[in-house]
C-alpha cells in the first residue's frame, strides 16, 4: 500500500510539469509569433522613409535666383506671367521679385546691397543705370557666352561703359517713327522731297489742314535729322559731345527751309495741339513716338507707321533716340547661383516670350533678328516699328541730353527768326554744351532763364502721361 501511494504522488508532480512545459511552449510560440509580426511593420515602417527623405532633399536642392525691377504697370504684370511659366518648367528653381517705383531708389539699393556682398542676382532696369552700376563695380561684364551678336544697335551702344558691356538689353522703347492717315495717303514717302511736294498739293491754311506738321518746339523731334545728315551729338566711348558739325548746319537749313522758304510746314505748333490735329484728320502725317500706336488704334484715323523718311537733300533716314531696358548681373553671382540667372535671362530672351511681352506692353524686342519672326512680319504696326528701331541712337545719359536740348532750343530761335545763320549758331550751340556740361551754375542760371516751353523737351513716355 505504501508503495502504491508513493506511486501516485510521483505521477502527480510529473503531470503538472508537463501541463507546464505546454504552456510555455504556447507562450514562447505566441511571443516569437508576435516578434516576427513586430519586425515585418519595422520594415514596413522603414521602407516608407526614403520617399520622405527624397522630397526633403528636393526641397533643400531648390536654387533661388531675386530679381529687382523698375517697370511699368503692365510690363510688370508681364514679368509675373512669365516667371510663372518658367518655375513651371524648372521646379528647382524659385524666383523671386522686389519691384521699385524709381529707378534712382532701385540703383542706390542694389548699389549698397551689392557693395554689402548682398543684393539680387539681377537687375531689371534702364539701360542708362548700366553706367552707373558699372562704375561702383557692382556688376559683372556681359561675357561672350551671354552676349547676344544681334542687338539692335542704339541699345547695344547704352549697355556698354568703357568698350564693355554691362547689360543684355531686353525690351526697346521711346522712339520716334513717321505716321500718316490712310484715308489721305497709301504709302509713305520716302524721301522729304516726296512729303513736301505733297504738303504743296494739300496745305490749306484757312481751315488749318496740313499734310505734315512737326514738333520743333521739342529738341528730340530735331536731333533726328543730325543722325539723318551722316554724324551724331555723342560719342558713346568718350561721353563727348558733338553739335559743331555740318551734319548740324544742315539740320538748321533744313529747318530754315521749311517754316521760312517753301512754309509748308506750320509754326507754334506743340505736342498736344500736333496730336489732335493727327487724330482729328487735320494734320495728314506727323511725327511721334511709338508708344502713340495703342492710343490712335483706340482713338484715331485709320493710320500707317513708317520709318521718318530719308532727308532733305541726303541719302539717309533720320536716327532717332531709343530706350531701353536689360538686365544687369550682380558682381557678387557665382556658381550654380551664376547658371541659374543665365538660364532664367535665355528663357525671357526667346521668341517665345518675346512675342507675349510685344503684344502686352508697349516695347519691342531688342533683337534685330526678331523682325524675320512670324508674329513681327504679319503685323504693319510690329515690322514698321522693328524697321524703326534698327536704325535709331542709343539715348545719352541725362546730364549730357538735359545739355543738348537746351542749347539746341535757345539757339533754335535765333536762326528761324534770322537772326543768325547756322554755320554761327552751331558755333554757339556748342558753346553753350560745354557752359551747361562743365560749369553747374551757369548750367543752372542757362536753364532758369530759357523759356517756360523749353524747360522740359524729353520724350519719355512718362513725362506725356504726366
Amino acid at each position: 500500500m505504501k508503495k502504491l501511494k508513493s506511486s501516485k504522488q510521483v505521477f502527480i508532480p510529473a503531470a503538472i510539469l508537463t501541463i507546464l512545459l505546454l504552456c510555455f511552449v504556447l507562450v514562447s510560440c505566441s511571443f516569437f509569433s508576435e516578434s516576427e509580426n513586430g519586425q515585418e511593420q519595422a520594415v514596413s515602417t522603414e521602407a516608407e522613409v526614403p520617399p520622405q527623405e527624397e522630397q526633403l532633399a528636393d526641397v533643400l536642392m531648390v536654387e533661388e535666383v531675386t530679381i529687382w525691377d523698375k517697370l511699368e504697370p503692365g510690363e510688370q504684370i508681364q514679368l509675373m506671367d512669365t516667371i510663372e511659366k518658367y518655375t513651371a518648367l524648372n521646379q528647382q528653381i524659385k524666383i523671386n521679385t522686389r519691384h521699385f517705383r524709381s529707378e534712382e531708389e532701385l540703383v542706390d539699393q542694389f548699389k549698397a546691397a551689392s557693395l554689402a556682398g548682398a543684393g539680387p542676382e539681377i537687375v531689371l532696369a534702364r539701360l542708362e543705370s548700366a553706367s552707373a552700376l558699372a562704375g561702383a563695380s557692382v556688376l559683372k561684364p556681359i561675357t561672350d557666352d551671354m552676349a547676344y551678336p544681334d542687338i539692335l544697335e542704339g541699345l547695344a551702344e547704352i549697355s556698354a561703359v568703357e568698350n564693355k558691356s554691362y547689360a543684355i538689353p531686353f525690351r526697346a522703347f521711346d522712339f520716334l517713327m513717321l505716321f500718316y492717315n490712310r484715308d489721305f495717303i497709301s504709302e509713305a514717302p520716302a524721301s522729304f522731297e516726296e512729303l513736301i511736294e505733297y504738303c504743296r498739293e494739300v496745305n490749306n491754311p484757312k481751315e488749318e489742314t496740313y499734310g505734315f506738321i512737326l514738333n520743333s518746339s521739342e529738341a528730340d523731334w530735331i536731333l533726328p535729322f543730325i543722325g539723318g545728315y551722316q554724324d551724331w551729338i555723342y560719342d558713346y566711348s568718350t561721353g563727348a559731345i558733338n553739335l559743331d558739325s555740318q551734319a548740324t548746319v544742315k539740320t538748321l537749313e533744313f529747318l530754315t527751309m521749311l517754316y521760312n522758304q517753301e512754309k509748308v510746314v506750320p509754326q507754334g505748333y506743340e505736342y498736344e495741339d500736333i496730336n489732335n490735329a493727327f487724330k482729328e484728320g487735320r494734320a495728314h502725317m506727323i511725327i511721334n513716338g511709338n508708344w502713340a500706336v495703342e492710343e490712335y488704334i483706340e482713338n484715331g484715323p485709320d493710320f500707317g507707321i513708317a520709318k521718318i523718311p530719308v532727308v532733305w537733300g541726303g541719302l539717309k533716314n533720320p536716327t532717332p533716340v531709343i530706350d531701353g531696358i536689360g538686365f544687369m548681373i550682380n558682381a557678387n553671382t557665382f556658381g550654380k547661383s551664376l547658371e541659374n540667372t543665365k538660364s532664367f535671362i535665355e528663357y525671357l530672351m526667346s521668341e517665345e516670350i518675346q512675342q507675349k511681352w510685344t503684344e502686352n506692353t508697349a516695347t519691342m524686342p531688342s533683337l534685330k533678328s526678331m523682325a524675320s519672326s512670324p508674329f513681327i512680319s504679319s503685323n504693319q504696326y510690329y515690322l514698321a516699328q522693328a524697321k524703326q528701331s534698327a536704325i535709331c541712337r542709343g539715348k545719352p545719359p541725362e546730364e549730357a541730353l538735359v545739355a543738348i536740348r537746351e542749347a539746341l532750343m535757345m539757339n533754335l530761335k535765333n536762326v528761324l527768326s534770322g537772326g543768325t545763320i547756322p554755320e554761327d549758331a552751331v558755333k554757339k550751340i556748342q558753346e553753350d554744351v560745354i557752359k551747361l556740361r562743365t560749369y553747374s551754375a551757369t548750367g543752372t542760371d542757362a536753364l532758369t532763364s530759357g523759356s517756360e516751353e523749353n524747360a522740359d523737351t524729353s520724350i519719355t513716355s512718362e513725362s506725356l502721361a504726366e
